[in-house]
């Protein structure tokens, strides 16, 4: 269950979207939720497939998106994280995980890490070895959106740039807007040991950068486009200043 798009391109970016999907397999009877609930952003992030999809287009560049809901297993935190398949999400029960336990042999959890989280992963991890066996190093771009408010408050931010130690992406976005208001790892911290960007992109020297929308902003096509645009300009626009396509392993503030 995972959608590749440009998956032959050579290009210097790689775009991923973690949170893109909120299908629930059949044979997991909707976790026990309404289709209401899987609506919302506890299923996935709104809006960020077509960002994703859009910038991958005008990047001609590849694009990896699970085609599953992240409350299914969240490909975004690593297999021992207790957020890894969530119990409970903004108030709702998830009466399809009750049952998971975090020991070894929890043969659910096991089966959903085969049947999705490693596809995922294993398919990201060929595209970066299929590119750098081509002399490319991609600069990994991935794409999330956040939640208008957040218990009862309103978030003010309108895009989020989220990061480890390497700062080579990141910086581009948080100097490069003058009109927007950016979060500097806010609304959420990039530092996330055996995350995404963490097994893919620290660990291998790579740049890379989580990019977070607001989901009112990315609420239509024309607001979608702009986003892509912004996003598109910004890298073309520098990355041949700071270092970008080279690899460098700068570590990481979570070990």
């Amino acid at each position: 269950m995972i959608n590749i798009l440009n998956g032959d391109k050579e290009s210097n970016f790689l775009v991923i979207c973690d949170h893109a999907s909120n299908v629930i397999p059949q044979e997991y009877n909707n976790l026990g939720l309404c289709e209401s609930v899987l609506e919302t952003h506890i299923a996935y992030d709104i809006g960020a497939k077509e960002v994703a999809i859009g910038l991958a287009d005008i990047l001609d560049c590849p694009l990896i998106m699970p085609d599953f809901s992240r409350l299914l297993i969240d490909p975004n935190r690593g297999t021992e994280d207790p957020t890894l398949i969530m119990k409970i999400s903004d108030g709702h029960i998830i009466e399809g995980n009750r049952n998971i336990s975090f020991v070894k042999d929890c043969e659910d959890k096991k089966e959903r890490i085969k049947n999705f989280y490693d596809p995922y992963h294993s398919s990201i991890s060929k595209i970066v070895k299929r590119l750098e066996g081509q002399n490319i190093l991609p600069s990994i771009i991935s794409i999330h959106s956040f939640t208008p408010e957040w218990k009862g408050k309103k978030r003010k931010i309108e895009m989020g740039v989220l990061w480890d130690k390497d700062d080579r992406l990141a910086k581009i976005f948080l100097k490069y807007y003058e009109n927007i208001l950016i979060g500097d790892n806010n609304p959420y911290s990039g530092r996330l040991k055996n995350d995404t960007l963490y097994k893919h992109g620290t660990r291998n020297g790579l740049p890379h950068v989580l990019i977070e929308l607001r989901q009112d902003l990315i609420n239509s096509k024309k607001n979608q486009k702009l986003w892509v645009e912004k996003i598109y300009k910004t890298l073309i626009d520098n990355a041949d200043k700071i270092g970008l396509f080279k690899r460098k392993k700068y570590g990481s503030f979570v070990g």
